[in-house]
């Protein structure tokens, strides 16, 4: 089994932003980037052993300006895409903070064991 979250947060490590596991403890104003492990399974199996892994992962982009969150989604999607992982979803997420513009994203990659 290899751990989704781990492979999302490499994913990740080129932006020039906060990077953090789940949820922003706060929100000052600077761009922050949150992922997650949204679900896994054995997606191939032969001789009773899992051989290819499906990996899902929410990615979550915290922003002040609407601008930030788009420029922002861009560059996760390059990184990720180039990484193998495939975006199924990202929108808008309606503000409940007048201070925060929040995006949500959404990928899928399928791995290998060994």
């Amino acid at each position: 089994m290899i751990d989704i979250n781990e492979e999302a947060k490499k994913a990740l490590l080129p932006l020039d932003c906060k990077v953090v596991y789940q949820y922003p403890e706060s929100f000052t104003g600077e761009k922050v980037v949150s992922y997650y492990n949204l679900a896994e399974k054995g997606a191939f199996y032969a001789d009773n052993s899992e051989c290819i892994q499906n990996g899902y992962v929410q990615i979550d982009v915290w922003a002040k300006v609407p601008k930030e969150c788009a420029e922002l989604s861009i560059r996760i999607n390059a990184l990720m895409t180039n990484d193998g992982w495939t975006r199924e979803m990202s929108m808008d997420v309606p503000k409940k903070d007048e201070k925060i513009y929040h995006r949500t994203m959404r990928f899928q990659k399928y791995f290998t064991l060994q």
